[in-house]
């Protein structure tokens, strides 16, 4: 793979963008995702694997589960423009990996990223070697379902008896 592709992966962490507590893709990361997939249309042998990560504001398991979610949903995104989907792997690892310090919004920030790395069948998937396995992600916690009230029956209108 050339050198310039290389370096477009590494450059696409900063051009991936979701709505607020949310894995869903904002649309400023759909030129950069439709670069990736050009890509890997152009290197049918490699595989793609994608990290992603989060600060450490709020609930570890939240977090982890939401990272996930995050590389789930730029993963489905390629796999919608027509990559094979035993091409791509993806993986969340929450907050347990950051490259920044988590005690400023800066580091935060930084810390917030969608990474992609390719890899020749065979070979390990880079994400992988650099942060280990992919924690296990905990099932999201069961919300109690909502109490639906009886219905209240109300005594039937009477109509006035007619005037004489």
């Amino acid at each position: 793979m050339k050198v310039e592709e290389k370096k477009r992966l590494q450059e696409a962490t900063k051009y991936i963008q979701f709505e607020f507590d949310k894995a869903t893709l904002k649309p400023i990361s759909f030129p950069t995702l439709n670069g990736l997939v050009q890509i890997l249309n152009d290197y049918p042998d490699y595989s793609l694997g994608i990290s992603a990560h989060a600060d450490n504001k709020g609930d570890d398991a939240y977090n982890l589960r939401l990272s996930d979610a995050r590389a789930a949903s730029a993963r489905t995104y390629m796999l919608s423009k027509g990559i094979a989907a035993d091409r791509i792997v993806s993986h969340g690892y929450g907050e347990t990996k950051p490259i920044a310090d988590n005690a400023k919004e800066s580091g935060r920030a930084i810390n917030r990223r969608v990474e992609f790395d390719v890899y020749l069948p065979g070979d390990p998937n880079p994400a992988e070697t650099k942060y280990g396995p992919a924690p296990e992600i905990p099932a999201a916690p069961v919300k109690a379902a909502p109490v639906k009230k009886a219905p209240v029956k109300k005594a039937p209108v009477r109509k006035a008896a007619p005037r004489r």
